[in-house]
């Protein structure tokens, strides 16, 4: 597979590793407690349950529980993420909204109240640029909150928002997956595409110039590709920095398919993998078969662009879902070594549990003696390994592992288009030791390279004339990296680089 020289918008989307939050959940800002926080009259409206920071999630109604979470508390949080080694923080819907989660937003132009308004989010945008991070926010162009002006005046019969909805013949609109108490917006409409993404004053533009960095859309199957396409050619038009991510839970390749259209997707089709392999429920063959899928269905940018996530706000937690901190651990390494940008959802970190939604989207802990200090320091390791490893950000993929027959093991080379610039990763998830010679398809790799597992789990190597001796212990992985043994030699000769 010839890889070729990348553009500079794709190394610099795929070298990040961004971070989740989910905002009612994570902190408090100024420092008030849950009790304090959740006297502000934002919180003064109906069906409003209002929980201590250590009282559980599993109380219903779920949509309408609130803990205080804000904008703020999130900026007094930012030097522990530059700590993890964080790089860009993906927020979930911050727009006017009567839930939680503000995926029924009432007001696209306005931060909610709850999370500190429009000043609380300058301030944070702020903080992030300082540090060199980037903000993504969440938007939702496939509908709105039943209470939203825009559907109140259309049932109203409205003739200028009538047509911003479709109703069937009993008067009763379409609504995402039958909650009626989110209409879907016609995008068929021209004014409505204008009003969230075509125009200037519109919702994605707007934010933009108000230093928002990436949107992440959300239902991305509900908007459809052709909407994809206008918002990418229009948003390039003024932002082209400007990176944007649809959500697919399932295999993304017709998105990258056609030129335009989203940048990448939230590859859920890597932790469906991902998870079944640790779990015993596919084997090798068919993991090994799932990255060379995504590397051919995708393309290597659609790929690289991609978020590559193992749980989030609508999915149960990773330690939860595999049973096991040791699986946890695996997993993460696969998702800081496989192509495509790694997003860590809060509290993943520390080894935080929780079921499905609402269990997921527990309040941060902060107590470190709540903790898995081994967690967090394997997430620090991973990320220092990939940031220093242009082959682990951003370089091509060759799949290995269903070259071992009879083994239990995932193994994939990443390279860059830079002589040397390459990572072996082997993962080896069978009872016994992985002991077994490998042909590496690989050309940049001379006869006498030694390469050194950067975990430290298995023994130095040296290439021998295109091939290596694997000895790998059981439930263990390694990331091979090529070294420079000699004082006076070196293979990987400056005049060789591109």
């Amino acid at each position: 597979m010839k890889t070729a020289a990348l553009d500079a918008f794709t190394r610099k989307t795929a070298s990040q590793v961004v971070y989740q939050i989910f905002p009612e959940r994570f902190a408090i800002g100024g420092g008030l407690s849950s009790s304090e926080k959740l006297a502000h009259p934002a919180y003064a409206i109906p069906g409003v349950h209002k929980r201590g920071w250590d009282e559980p999630t599993l109380q219903q109604p779920w949509g309408n529980q609130f803990y205080g979470g804000d904008l703020d508390g999130i900026a007094d949080k930012l030097d522990y993420l530059t700590d993890l080694g964080i790089t860009g923080v993906y927020l979930t819907p911050v727009f006017t909204a009567p839930s939680n989660h503000k995926y029924d937003a009432t007001d696209f132009f306005s931060i909610d109240p709850m999370f500190g308004g429009e000043p609380a989010l300058k301030r944070l945008t702020d903080a992030l640029h300082a540090r060199g991070m980037t903000l993504t926010l969440d938007a939702v162009l496939n509908h709105v909150s039943d209470q939203h002006p825009w559907f109140l005046a259309a049932k109203a019969g409205d003739p200028d928002k009538r047509d911003w909805f479709t109703f069937d013949a009993k008067g009763d609109a379409l609504c995402w997956q039958d909650y009626g108490m989110m209409p879907e917006l016609n995008l068929a409409n021209p004014a409505v595409r204008d009003v969230m993404y075509r125009q200037p004053k519109s919702l994605v533009q707007h934010w933009l110039a108000k230093g928002v960095d990436n949107w992440r859309f959300d239902v991305a199957q509900d908007v459809g590709i052709p909407f994809a396409q206008e918002m990418a050619n229009a948003v390039a038009k003024h932002f082209p920095d400007t990176v944007l991510l649809g959500e697919l839970n399932g295999f993304s390749a017709s998105w990258f398919e056609a030129p335009g259209g989203f940048h990448g997707m939230m590859n859920y089709w890597y932790r469906t993998a991902t998870l079944a392999w640790l779990a015993g429920e596919i084997d090798a063959v068919q993991m090994n078969a799932a990255v060379r899928d995504a590397r051919e269905g995708y393309g290597l940018k659609g790929l690289l662009c991609s978020w590559n996530m193992l749980s989030s706000h609508d999915t149960p937690r990773l330690i939860t879902t595999l049973g096991s901190a040791a699986k946890a651990r695996t997993a993460l390494l696969m998702q800081m070594t496989l192509p495509g940008v790694p997003l860590v959802y809060y509290g993943e970190e520390i080894g935080m549990q929780g079921g499905a939604d609402p269990d997921c989207r527990r309040p941060m802990r902060w107590n470190e003696a709540e903790w898995d200090p081994a967690q967090r320091s394997w997430v620090k390791q991973l990320i220092a390994i990939r940031q220093t490893s242009p082959a682990l950000q951003y370089g091509d993929v060759i799949v290995l592992g269903d070259r071992l027959p009879g083994n239990n093991a995932l193994v994939f080379l990443r390279h860059t288009e830079q002589p040397g610039e390459a990572a072996l990763v082997v993962v080896n998830e069978s009872d016994k030791p992985l002991q077994q010679k490998l042909l590496l398809p690989y050309s940049h790799w001379y006869d006498g390279v030694p390469l050194k597992d950067a975990l430290g789990n298995a023994p130095d190597i040296k290439v021998q004339a295109a091939s290596i001796q694997l000895s790998i212990p059981a439930h263990a992985a390694s990331i091979y990296q090529a070294s420079e043994p000699y004082q006076h030699y070196t293979f990987f000769k400056p005049r060789n680089r591109l």
